[in-house]
């Protein structure tokens, strides 16, 4: 198959293309910097198409022009996930592509509503609108918390100068975790499987840890040579607390400065969970563990 994978140069995007052609399948990027393609994927691929912004709408047919398979690997923001995305959507409507991966890989919002987290609004608002206007039939993963972005890109949740993971509530409490790796295998298995067009749900995962385990996970991992903590930052009635003090006092556009006590309040509470009942959907994926992920990246 040929796939697009729009914002390919993303957390997300780069582990796709590699999924994607890892299993013989011919790849086509789209993304407004194509010099944070790595080389060597650029060389890979079938083609690039350099979009201007989310609304260059030129670029968005030139893009989707031929293609079997879209996964859309737009940023986590608002205006990517719903306006950004139903752009990109409505051109593969014109182009005749029914095979579509919408952007998610977070817990279940579909056990949510609207006003219950800034940035989930967004993926509700974009389902909700896409089943009552469109042909298409997107493909929605969760995967719960994404490693990447808990331990690369969130210092909220992980300081990665003291080895600190930051929680709330109970230390022995779980939480879902996927790797980029195999949410990528996931998400290509998943939009070119012969099911793809009829689109839905799909619940999968890595592991599962809590802060104890991570802090476990690690310190095996190092072997000594570095040492995890794990630090309490209260109750989850504290963290439902102070995102409530944050909607109360902070303009809705700077949501992110309070984002982070709803996650972990809601997620604490078990509101979006899930069971993984698709992992064995696709058996050539092979889960990654905590300490293998840490093995892995001895940067963290």
């Amino acid at each position: 198959m040929l796939i697009l994978i729009a914002g390919i140069t993303g957390f997300v995007g780069l582990p796709c293309a590699e999924a994607a052609l890892e299993r013989g399948h011919t790849v086509r990027g789209l993304s407004r910097s194509p010099e944070k393609v790595p080389e060597d994927l650029r060389r890979r691929l079938e083609g690039f198409e350099a979009i201007e912004d989310m609304y260059d709408i030129a670029a968005l047919d030139r893009a989707v022009a031929g293609v079997d398979a879209i996964i859309c690997a737009y940023s986590c923001i608002p205006e990517s996930i719903l306006e950004g995305q139903l752009l990109l959507l409505r051109a593969a409507e014109r182009a005749g592509v029914k095979n579509f991966h919408a952007s998610t890989w977070n817990y279940d919002w579909t056990l949510g509503y609207l006003g219950q987290h800034e940035i989930y609004d967004a993926f509700i608002s974009f389902c909700a609108h896409v089943r009552l206007s469109s042909t298409i039939k997107p493909l929605y993963m969760f995967t719960g918390a994404i490693v990447e972005w808990i331990f690369c890109r969130s210092a909220q949740d992980w300081d990665s100068t003291t080895k600190t993971l930051f929680y709330c509530g109970d230390s022995n409490a779980t939480i879902r975790y996927t790797t980029a790796r195999d949410l990528a295998a996931y998400t290509v298995e998943a939009v070119t499987s012969p099911e793809a067009s009829k689109g839905g749900f799909v619940r999968v995962q890595s592991f599962e840890a809590s802060p104890t385990d991570v802090v476990e996970a690690y310190n095996a991992a190092r072997a000594g040579q570095a040492v995890a903590h794990a630090k309490c930052l209260g109750t989850l009635e504290d963290a439902a607390t102070r995102l409530a003090e944050g909607r109360a006092n902070t303009d809705p556009t700077e949501f992110m400065k309070f984002t982070w006590d709803g996650y972990a309040a809601l997620i604490g509470r078990g509101v979006w969970d899930y069971e993984p009942q698709d992992c064995a959907r696709f058996p050539n994926v092979k889960q990654t563990s905590l300490k293998e992920w840490f093995q892995g990246h001895a940067d963290v």
